[in-house]
């Protein structure tokens, strides 16, 4: 079933002097599924495609569900990935997406064709089997991209996201009215009056079968990273902006949420990109 909320919030913070920090990840569970199959016109081979779902299906929610659809109509998610569950995946319904997570994230920079979808408004969620399908034997997954919106809610758009990311952020930028520790579950347009936007640069802090690093760690890690990532996008230093890194809270590290991400803060508001400038 569709939550009416789509995104939980913070569950943990950890404060810096300079750099701001947090972490959210995606509410569980899932739409029940609606098997249907979109076809569509390419040259290049079809992408796999296991169980409902495959990469490149956008799915509209219809009658609280998902339902794959064209991608010139609106949508709120889209596949970018569909493949078996792992041998030994705990046979227990509904199934828990940790572990798949990881795959999940790396499988969404692939389609995306950038590295930094940390810093923009896209989110994934993990798809399962409905109940049926599982007491059937049927044991695949599925990831989808969602965007935060203004209300957050997923929001709706029209065309495939596939490659947004190769020419940077762009219009996918998350940007925030206030700092992130304000209403970090919160996003606005960057074309809307705000004082924090990501930049591109996020930091890698280490791998999710790692343990989770000291905050003081994540601290060294990225302090410096972010700095320079700011100055490269406002083109230098700028009176009244400064450089903030947001890190992920530790429970959600084995899920694959290892990495910082760059922010630059304006004691004022700003309508339009800082890096515009």
């Amino acid at each position: 079933m569709v939550d009416s909320l789509w995104w939980r919030g913070v569950a943990g913070v950890l404060a810096l002097v300079l750099p701001s920090a947090c972490g959210s990840d995606p509410v569980p569970g899932t739409p029940r599924a609606v098997p249907s199959v979109v076809t569509t016109t390419s040259a290049e081979p079809p992408p796999k495609r296991v169980g409902t779902y495959g990469p490149g299906d956008c799915l509209a929610i219809v009658d609280n569900a998902f339902q794959p659809v064209g991608c010139e109509r609106e949508h709120e998610a889209e596949v970018v990935l569909s493949d078996h569950l792992p041998h030994g995946f705990p046979a227990d319904f509904p199934p828990v997406g940790t572990t798949i997570s990881p795959t999940c994230r790396t499988a969404l920079a692939a389609y995306l064709a950038g590295p930094d979808a940390e810093a923009t408004r896209l989110e994934h969620r993990v798809l399962w089997p409905t109940r049926e399908q599982w007491a059937a034997g049927e044991r695949w997954f599925a990831c989808a991209m969602l965007e935060r919106g203004p209300d957050n809610k997923a929001a709706t758009r029209t065309g495939s996201l596939k490659g947004a990311l190769s020419a940077g952020l762009g219009a996918l930028r998350r940007c925030y009215a206030g700092e992130p520790l304000d209403e970090p579950a919160r996003v606005v347009p960057c074309d809307q009056p705000h004082r924090s936007e990501a930049v591109p640069g996020v930091v890698r802090l280490g791998s999710h079968t790692d343990p989770v690093p000291s905050y003081r760690t994540m601290m060294e890690l990225s302090l410096a990273p972010c700095t320079r990532a700011v100055e490269a996008y406002l083109g230098g230093s700028r009176p009244g902006v400064t450089a903030h890194s947001v890190m992920p809270a530790p429970e959600y590290w084995s899920s694959g949420a290892t990495y910082a991400v760059c922010y630059a803060i304006s004691a004022e508001p700003v309508t339009g990109t800082l890096g515009a400038r």
